[in-house]
């Protein structure tokens, strides 16, 4: 036990003393400058408020001049639009100017449907023709490349009289000169 007390006392000394300047105590903490963080704060604030300041008033304005609408019933020979239905003016607003209406997704739609019917009918008519060709063997594939071999051996009778012209012809090991090649038989 007496090991631990002198322990206790040699932790004592270790603290630095603090001054109480003027009686208020305590110390000032170091801790990373939040300026960024309140000038970030600052800027979502003034660019919300930019928009949603304007954007409530737009929406205050409409429900109290226009206000919802009332059912009434329908005019004879009156054909009602899309955005008439709709009780709220701002929702009126979306569906007359932002939102695609209901005849214009359905003819999407059926584009959509449409080009993948033609994508289908071409898949299966490809199909059809492999087949049919597979089974008659009387056609080249479409993957077929034609070649001109005869290109390829003029080049290298090109090639081999360009050799035949400098160095003379080879045969075996040994290399015969050009004024001795003349009985060596040619190809």
């Amino acid at each position: 036990m007496a090991i631990l007390s002198r322990l206790l006392n040699v932790a004592k000394t270790t603290v630095n003393p603090v001054r109480s300047m003027g009686g208020i105590g305590g110390q000032v903490q170091n801790r990373p400058s939040r300026w960024n963080y309140d000038i970030f704060k600052d800027h979502i604030h003034f660019y919300v408020m930019l928009g949603v300041v304007p954007l409530g008033l737009a929406v205050l304005f409409a429900n109290i001049y226009e206000g919802p609408a009332v059912l009434k019933p329908i005019p004879e020979g009156y054909v009602p639009q899309e955005h008439e239905y709709y009780r709220s003016p701002v929702t009126r607003w979306f569906v007359k100017y932002v939102y695609p209406s209901q005849q214009q997704s359905y003819e999407q739609h059926l584009c959509q449907v449409w080009e993948e019917q033609k994508v289908t009918n071409m898949y299966q008519l490809m199909r059809e023709v492999k087949r049919v060709q597979k089974i008659h063997q009387d056609y080249k594939g479409w993957y077929v490349r034609e070649v001109d071999h005869a290109s390829y051996l003029r080049a290298s009778m090109k090639n081999h009289s360009i050799y035949e012209d400098t160095v003379g012809y080879v045969l075996g090991d040994e290399e015969v000169p050009k004024e001795k090649a003349e009985n060596v038989f040619r190809y």
